[in-house]
C-alpha cells in the first residue's frame, strides 16, 4: 500500500493505493482511518487538513491546493508521494521600470552547479531535465506567482502596474534566506501607495492632540450608524457589512520606523506634498484628496481646544469643507460651498479610516475625584476585616483592631499637646490627616474641649474601646462606616493623578452603546478541532450562548455559573472560536485581554495549554508580575501615561493578561489599545461603581465585554448594576434610578429585574446565564453539609454570658449593636483566644482545645479525617488564630511540617505555590487553613474533599465560595462541609452560633431563589436581635 500524487492546475491530488493478491485499488478517504502500518500517521495528518477546511475530499482521495502542498513538512509530503523541495536557484532582474506599461520581471533558473535550466511549472511542482522533479517551499511559490501576475499585466496602465508591483515586494521580503537572487534596482525598491488616513489621538491636559497615521486605499469607512438601540433580532441586512473599526496600529500602511519619519516631516511642513521621501529607495505617494485631508490635520491639531476637540468628534465635516473649497481641476470653477459640501461627504468618508482609539465612553482627561454618590445604599453591616489599608496624606497603612486602637491613643494625645505630627509604626503622618481617616472610617475620637467631630453622623465613644466602637446607625444618606474601609486591591491613588474620564451612568443615562448583529443567526458546534479537552454538555450550551451572543451584536454578556462548573473552560474556546472566525474572514487583528486576580492569570494560562491546540490562541503577552517590566517604557520627551506601557507590542499580541490593579495603574496605556473581546474573570472586582479600578475597566476600548463571577451579587443589588454597565451601558438604566427602584426590593420587583437578564425577548440570547452544580453536574460526588453543635465549657459559657449581659445593658444603634456581635462571635470562637498557648506543647495544645467547644468539634472531625488519611481545608479569619492553630495541629498530628497558611498577607504567586504543593503532594492527612476573603476564590484545592468552617462570614456568598475551592469539576471523592457550633448551656438555640446558621442559610436560599442580596440592612438588628432576646428570660 502507498499514496500517490498528480498534479494539475487545479491543484495536487492524493490517492492511497492497496495492493492486493489478485488486483490492485484505490482505498476511499472514508477507509483511511483503518490503515495501519507506516502510513496510518499520513492518512491521519491528511484528514485533519480535510478537517480545518485547508483541502477537499474528492472521490477517491484528497485535494490541495498548491499554496497548501507547499506548506507540508517535508516528512508529511515525502509520505503522500510528493517530491523533495527544488535545490534550484533563481535569480529575478527587471526589464526597463516598474511603472513602464511595457516593464517585465524575468526570472533565471540555475542547478546546484549553476547551470542555467528551463523548467516547466505546475503550480509548486517544478520539473527539469527530463526526468527531474521538484516542490517549491511556500515563500519561493508565492514569490513566483507573484511575478508571474505582475508580467501578466503587461500594457496596462500605471496604476495597475504599481498594484500588481506590491505583492512581488512583499513576496521579495518573505523569501529572505531562500535562493533567491535580485538585481539592485528590484532589490532596493519600495513603494507605498497612501490613500487614507487614521488619527492616532491622544488625552492631553490641554484637550485633544492627534497624529495622522497613512493607511492603503482598501482601508477607509464612513462614519458608522451609532443609532442601534437593541440587538437586531430579525435576520435582516448582511452582518458582514457591519465593520468594526481596525486598529491604527495593525492597518497602518508604514513601518513604525517610517512613520516616524513622516511624521517628522509632516510636523515641519506648511503644505501637503504629493510624495514624500521616507529614506534610501522608499518612497510614500499620497493620493491628491488624501492631500488635502492631511493639511486639515495639520492646521487642526494647531487650533484651539475646543476646535480640536469638535475636530475629533466628526473629522469628516472638516474634511468635506476643505474638499469643497478645492475645484475639481483648475479648468473648473468652484461651485457653491454648501452643494459641494454635500457632493464631497461620500469622499470624504473614504479618506478616513475609522480606527478603534479610545472607548466612546471616554470623555477626556482629569484629576481623579471619588465619585460622590450620597444616595447610593451602603452595603449592610460585614464583620470588620482582618486588616485592611487605608491611605493618610501619601502613606498608606495597614490597621487591624489593635493598631486602630493605638493610633487613635496616639491621635488622641497628639491633638492634646498640639503636635502637628504623629509617628505610627514607623511612619510620620500629619496629625490632622489621621483625624480625617479616623473620621472617615466611623471611628469615633476624643475631640480637643470644645470641638466635636466633624459633621452629624458620628457619635462620641466614651469608651474608647477600638475600632468597633460609635458607629451611628446607617441610612440611606448616611453610609454604614465600614463601607469606607478601602478594598485592600485598589490601588491608593496619588494626589492630583490624571486619568480617563468616562461617561458613569450615576445620575443619569449619559452612555449607550450600539450593539448591530455581528453575523448570521445560525448555531455553531462547539470548536472541538481547537480543543484538546472533551467538553461536558453544559459546557457546550454555555459555548453556544456566548457564540450567539457575540452573533447578535450583545457588546457584552455575563456569565454568573456556580463556581466549579468550568467558566474559564467555555470562554477559552469561545475566544479561540472568535480568533478562528476572525482570521477566516480576514478581520482587523486585535488582540484579546484577560484580567483576573494575580491568583487566577496563572490558572488561565495553565487551562489554554491543557485545554486548547497549540496556537489557538496565538502569541500571548503578560502584563503582569514580573513580565510587566518588559512592557515598561522609559520616560522622554514628549512621554505621558499614555506610553508607560509598550501599547504597539500590546496591540502585536493576540491576548493580553492583566491584574484589576495594573489595568488601573495603567488604564491610560492600555485604553490606547482596541480589543475583540475583554475577560473580566472575578468581575465582582469592579463592583464598586466607586473606585479606580472601576472606571478603569470602564474606559477600555472592547468590542465584546464577558464579565465572568459566580457571584454576581456580593453585597447589594448595585453590585449587580455595576458589573452589567461594564458589559452592556446603561442597560439596567441610570444607578440613581435603579438603587431607587430596588431600595426596599419586593419578589415582583426582583423577578422584574430577573427577566430582563434572561433576554430582551426569546428570539435573542439572555444577557446573563446563570446555572447551579446542583442542577447541572449530577456526575459530581455527593457532598454532605454536617452541623456539629456542642455544648460551651464552663468558662467559655461564662465569658459569653457576661458579653451577652453588657449588649443587653447597652445601646441599641448600629454600631454598638455590631460591635456586641464581634464579641459573641470572637468569644464563640475561643474564650482566651491565642493568650499563653504554646502550640509545641501536645499538653498545652489539648488544653486548648478543650477550652473552645466549636474549636472542640473542628478538632474532632480532623481527628477521623487523619484516620480516614484524607485531606481537609479549615478556613478561619482571625490572623493570629490561623498562626496558632497552624502550629498546634502539626503537634497533635505530629506532622512533618505545619500546615500552609493562605490569608490576605500571603502574594498571589506565594498562594499559588502553597496550594500547588498541597495538590500535589503525597497522599495522606494534610490541611490548610484559610482566610474566608482571601482565599474564598481564585483557587482550585481539589485534593482536599473535606471543609471546616472554623469561623464563619455572615455572607453565605463568600462562604460557597470557600466550599467551592473543592467541589468543583475534577472532584472525585464526597465533599464534607462542617459547621462546628458552640451552644450555651442556658441560651441553647438563641447562641449566636445557631442564631447566624439560621440568617445563612435562610439568605442562602432566597439568593439561589432570586437576585436577592445576601447582604441587607436589617442583617445586624435580625442577628443582634436572635441572639440576646432569650435573656430577660434566663438572666
Amino acid at each position: 500500500m502507498t499514496f500517490a500524487a498528480t498534479y494539475a492546475e487545479a491543484g495536487v491530488e492524493i490517492r492511497h493505493k492497496a495492493r492486493k493478491i489478485i488486483r490492485s485499488g484505490v482505498t476511499p478517504p472514508d477507509q483511511w482511518t483503518s490503515i495501519s502500518g507506516g502510513e496510518k500517521r499520513a492518512a491521519t495528518a491528511l484528514l485533519a487538513i480535510v478537517e480545518r477546511d485547508e483541502a477537499v475530499l474528492i472521490d477517491d482521495g484528497v485535494r490541495l491546493t498548491h499554496e497548501r502542498a507547499a506548506r507540508l513538512p517535508a516528512s508529511l509530503a515525502a509520505a503522500i508521494g510528493l517530491p523533495p523541495l527544488v535545490p534550484l536557484s533563481v535569480t529575478l532582474g527587471f526589464d526597463g521600470k516598474m511603472t513602464d506599461r511595457d516593464g517585465r520581471i524575468r526570472a533565471r533558473w540555475y542547478d546546484d552547479g549553476l547551470a542555467t535550466v528551463r523548467p516547466k511549472r505546475t503550480g509548486c511542482i517544478v520539473e527539469w531535465c527530463q526526468d527531474r522533479q521538484g516542490r517549491l517551499s511556500p515563500q519561493l511559490f508565492t514569490l513566483i506567482e507573484a511575478v508571474d501576475a505582475y508580467n501578466a499585466t503587461d500594457g496596462q496602465e500605471t496604476e495597475w502596474r504599481i498594484e500588481a508591483w506590491m505583492p512581488v515586494q512583499t513576496a521579495l521580503v518573505a523569501a529572505t534566506g531562500e535562493r533567491v537572487d535580485a538585481d539592485s534596482y528590484i532589490s532596493h525598491l519600495t513603494l507605498y501607495q497612501a490613500g487614507s488616513l487614521s488619527l492616532d489621538v491622544r488625552a492631553g491636559k490641554d484637550g485633544p492632540d492627534f497624529a495622522p497615521i497613512p493607511m492603503g486605499r482598501d482601508r477607509a469607512s464612513g462614519p458608522t450608524d451609532g443609532d442601534a438601540p437593541v440587538p437586531d433580532d430579525d435576520g435582516s441586512g448582511d452582518p458582514a457589512s457591519v465593520d468594526r473599526p481596525p486598529d491604527e496600529n495593525t492597518a497602518a500602511l508604514l513601518p513604525r520606523d517610517l512613520q516616524a519619519v513622516f511624521l517628522q516631516q509632516f510636523r515641519k511642513e506648511e503644505a501637503t506634498p504629493p510624495a514624500y521621501v521616507l529614506g534610501r529607495g522608499e518612497f510614500m505617494v499620497v493620493d491628491p484628496e488624501l492631500r488635502t485631508a492631511l493639511d486639515v490635520v495639520r492646521n487642526k491639531r494647531r487650533a484651539p481646544r475646543s476646535e480640536r476637540e469638535d475636530f475629533v468628534r466628526n473629522p469628516w465635516a472638516a474634511f468635506s469643507q476643505a474638499l469643497a473649497r478645492k475645484p475639481k481641476s483648475p479648468s473648473e470653477p468652484n461651485l457653491e460651498e454648501a452643494e459641494n459640501v454635500e457632493d464631497n461627504a461620500e469622499l470624504s468618508s473614504s479618506l478616513l479610516v475609522e480606527t478603534a482609539q479610545y472607548a466612546e465612553r471616554v470623555i477626556g482627561l482629569g484629576v481623579w475625584q471619588k465619585p460622590d454618590i450620597p444616595w447610593l445604599k451602603a452595603p449592610g453591616g460585614q464583620w470588620l476585616p482582618e486588616r485592611f489599608p487605608v491611605t493618610i496624606g501619601e502613606t498608606v497603612v495597614t490597621l487591624d483592631e489593635r493598631s486602630t486602637a493605638v493610633l487613635k491613643e496616639t491621635w488622641t494625645a497628639a491633638v492634646a499637646a498640639g503636635e502637628s505630627k504623629i509617628v505610627h509604626e514607623g511612619a510620620t503622618l500629619e496629625t490632622a490627616k489621621v483625624g480625617d481617616t479616623l473620621r472617615s472610617l466611623g471611628i469615633v475620637v476624643d475631640e480637643p474641649e470644645g470641638e466635636s467631630p466633624d459633621g452629624p453622623n458620628y457619635t462620641q465613644d466614651d469608651t474608647g474601646d477600638g475600632p468597633n466602637a460609635g458607629f451611628e446607625e446607617a441610612t440611606a444618606t448616611s453610609p454604614d462606616p465600614l463601607s469606607q474601609i478601602p478594598d485592600p486591591s485598589e490601588p491608593p491613588v496619588a494626589p492630583d493623578r490624571q486619568v480617563l474620564l468616562i461617561h458613569q451612568n450615576f445620575e443619569g443615562v449619559d452612555y449607550e452603546i450600539a450593539y448591530p448583529r455581528r453575523a448570521p443567526d445560525e448555531t455553531v458546534d462547539f470548536p472541538k478541532h481547537l480543543t484538546r479537552s472533551e467538553p461536558k454538555p453544559h459546557q457546550c450550551e454555555g459555548f453556544a450562548w456566548l457564540s450567539a451572543a457575540w452573533k447578535v451584536g450583545w457588546p457584552g454578556v455575563l456569565l454568573a455559573d456556580d463556581m466549579g462548573l468550568g467558566k474559564t473552560f467555555q470562554s477559552l474556546a469561545f475566544l479561540a472560536w472568535l480568533r478562528a472566525e476572525n482570521l477566516k474572514k480576514g478581520s482587523s487583528r486585535l488582540p484579546v485581554l484577560v484580567v483576573a486576580p494575580t491568583a487566577l492569570l496563572r490558572n488561565w494560562i495553565e487551562e489554554a495549554d491543557r485545554h486548547l491546540m497549540p496556537n489557538a490562541l496565538g502569541e500571548r503577552v503578560d502584563a503582569f508580575g514580573s513580565a510587566l517590566s518588559r512592557l515598561r517604557t522609559k520616560s522622554g520627551d514628549g512621554w505621558s501615561d499614555e506610553d508607560s506601557l509598550d501599547v504597539a507590542r500590546m496591540r502585536r499580541a493576540d491576548w493580553v493578561l492583566t491584574t484589576y490593579e495594573t489595568l488601573a495603574q495603567h488604564h491610560r496605556a492600555f485604553a490606547r489599545t482596541a480589543f475583540s473581546a475583554a475577560i473580566f474573570d472575578e468581575a465582582q472586582k469592579i463592583k464598586n461603581p466607586g473606585t479606580v479600578n472601576t472606571q478603569a475597566a470602564k474606559a477600555m476600548n472592547v468590542d465584546f465585554c464577558l464579565m465572568m463571577t459566580g457571584t454576581p451579587i456580593e453585597n447589594r443589588l448595585a453590585d449587580l448594576w455595576c458589573i452589567v454597565d461594564r458589559a452592556v451601558p446603561g442597560y439596567l438604566g441610570a444607578l440613581k434610578d435603579f438603587s431607587k427602584a430596588y431600595e426596599d426590593v419586593t419578589e415582583d420587583r426582583l423577578g422584574e429585574l430577573k427577566a430582563k437578564l434572561d433576554g430582551p425577548d426569546v428570539s435573542t440570547p439572555p444577557l446573563m446565564l446563570r446555572r447551579m452544580k446542583e442542577d447541572i453536574l449530577s456526575a459530581l460526588p455527593e457532598r454532605r453539609r454536617i452541623s456539629l453543635p456542642a455544648e460551651m465549657p464552663p468558662a467559655q459559657a461564662a465569658a459569653y454570658g457576661t458579653a451577652l449581659r453588657e449588649a443587653m445593658e447597652g445601646e441599641r444603634s448600629h454600631g454598638a449593636m455590631l460591635k456586641a456581635i464581634h464579641a459573641f462571635r470572637g468569644l464563640s470562637l475561643h474564650p482566651d483566644g491565642v493568650a499563653d498557648l504554646d502550640p509545641f506543647d501536645a499538653g498545652a495544645v489539648a488544653t486548648w482545645i478543650g477550652r473552645s467547644a466549636r474549636v472542640s468539634e473542628a478538632v474532632k472531625a480532623l481527628d477521623e479525617i487523619a484516620e480516614r488519611g484524607e485531606k481537609a481545608l479549615v478556613f478561619l479569619e482571625d490572623l493570629a488564630m490561623q498562626s496558632a492553630f497552624a502550629r498546634a495541629m502539626a503537634t497533635r498530628y505530629n506532622l512533618k511540617k505545619e500546615p500552609g497558611i493562605i490569608n490576605g498577607n500571603v502574594p498571589g504567586e506565594k498562594r499559588l505555590a502553597i496550594v500547588d504543593a498541597f495538590q500535589t503532594g503525597p497522599a495522606g492527612f494534610d490541611l490548610l487553613v484559610l482566610s474566608p476573603k482571601a482565599a474564598g476564590v481564585g483557587l482550585t484545592i481539589t485534593a482536599a474533599n473535606h471543609v471546616i468552617h472554623l469561623s464563619r462570614w455572615w455572607n453565605p456568598a463568600v462562604e460557597d465560595q470557600c466550599n467551592d475551592r473543592c467541589y468543583r469539576i475534577g472532584q472525585n471523592k464526597q465533599v464534607t462541609i462542617y459547621i462546628p457550633q458552640a451552644i450555651h448551656p442556658a441560651f441553647k438555640d438563641a447562641s449566636f452560633d445557631l442564631t447566624l446558621d439560621k440568617l445563612l442559610e435562610r439568605k442562602r436560599s432566597l439568593s439561589h431563589a432570586m437576585l436577592r442580596s445576601p447582604v441587607e440592612d436589617g442583617d445586624v438588628a435580625a442577628l443582634f436581635g436572635g441572639v440576646i432576646r432569650p435573656i430577660n428570660r434566663v438572666v
